[in-house]
């Protein structure tokens, strides 16, 4: 199974960039978008992303939200454009997708922050409970040992930061994530959102615990595929 992943279009800010990336793509199985297609809530900024990556891929698209498209906003933006350009839009939520005899489930969600930023705690208050109470429904999502992929917006680590710093690190993604990823062991990881942060990094356990040596060690690929950072449409072969 082929899929393609890019997060962080924002709109008309890279748009001639990604189409120039998918013209050259090739066939692929499924897409996924993490996040941030659009800039500050433009829907109609949205459609001319899908229009574009519509006119380039057949595929079917799993998407999530991010910080750019609005809360208040998500039921008009699955109303719009799921059915029209076979969009499913995934809200902490999981859905599985076959081809040829190869099959994989997107786990997807906005993801989750240590801290709510200072303009969210200012406006939106209740999202600090919200993101603690995502971590759980993650980890239940996660659970099985099928073929899985994690798609967020958030980061659900810090380990793919880069050059974000220390202390903006807790509003840039989710370090109480990565216990559930190395206890869940999804085979993909996806990301968007952090743009100084680095393209891939594996999320190893801490060996602070005594069971981290008794156990076979383990790594979780973490993807970052947010379109400033990697500059190209992301590749996976599964």
């Amino acid at each position: 199974m082929r899929i393609a992943a890019v997060g962080d279009v924002h709109g008309h800010e890279n748009l001639a960039a990604v189409a120039a990336d998918l013209e050259g793509l090739g066939p692929v199985d499924l897409l996924l978008l993490a996040g941030d297609t659009t800039d500050r809530n433009d829907l109609d900024g949205f459609e001319v992303v899908l229009r574009m990556v519509r006119g380039r891929v057949s595929a079917p698209i799993a998407a999530v939200f991010g910080n750019n498209e609005y809360a208040k906003d998500h039921p008009t933006y699955v109303a719009r454009f799921e059915e029209p350009y076979r969009v499913r839009f995934l809200q902490d939520e999981s859905d599985r997708w076959t081809v040829g005899g190869s099959s994989v489930r997107v786990i997807g969600s906005l993801g989750a922050l240590d801290r709510p930023t200072w303009w969210q705690r200012k406006n939106l208050p209740h999202l600090a409970e919200e993101y603690r109470r995502r971590i759980g429904v993650l980890d239940d999502l996660l659970a099985g040992d099928d073929r899985r992929i994690l798609l967020t917006h958030y980061p659900p680590t810090y380990a793919t930061m880069g050059a974000e710093k220390e202390e903006w690190r807790p509003e840039l993604g989710c370090k109480a994530l990565e216990p559930v990823l190395l206890r869940r062991r999804p085979d993909l990881v996806i990301h968007g959102h952090v743009h100084k942060g680095i393209a891939q990094a594996d999320l190893r356990p801490s060996m602070s615990r005594i069971d981290d040596f008794t156990e076979p060690p383990v790594s979780v690929p973490i993807h970052n595929v947010a379109y400033p950072v990697r500059r190209k449409v992301s590749i996976f072969d599964l």
